[in-house]
């Protein structure tokens, strides 16, 4: 089985959500967690055993050692930090809303599409428990 190393941005109120679903998919380990605010940053990367934190998204970047950023922040972050990770070559799942205007959503397709990175929207819920147990009936 393939093993897929992952980095969240924000540890804010839906972060816990993602990381309890991230923890429950077998191939996939979060490396790296990232919030400009310190209290939130420690607390997530501590409640789930996250040892890489950073304040700032292009440090977490620079520094890589992951295949794919989840982005649970609010939406005014999104075209910066998709565009950021699409730089990289870093596929991304972005939290919804996914952008506040068309412009906005088809500018972070179209940086994604030119650089040839997977963009997904994220909807965390399918993968709780109830949701994967009515799919798999």
């Amino acid at each position: 089985m393939a093993h897929y190393r992952g980095a969240l941005i924000g540890c804010g109120f839906f972060a816990e959500n993602h990381l309890h679903a991230w923890r429950d998919i077998a191939a996939v380990e979060i490396v790296a967690v990232c919030d400009s605010n310190l209290k939130r940053l420690n607390a997530v990367g501590n409640q789930f055993g996250v040892a890489d934190r950073y304040e700032s998204a292009n440090a977490m970047f620079a520094a890589g050692g992951f295949d794919f950023v989840d982005i649970a922040t609010t939406v005014d972050s999104h075209i910066e930090l998709v565009t950021l990770a699409v730089r990289h070559q870093i596929p991304v799942i972005c939290q919804k809303p996914f952008a506040k205007t068309i412009a906005g959503a088809r500018e972070m397709i179209s940086a994604a599409h030119q650089a040839g990175v997977p963009l997904m929207v994220h909807e965390n819920f399918r993968w709780q428990s109830p949701i994967q147990t009515l799919k798999r009936i």
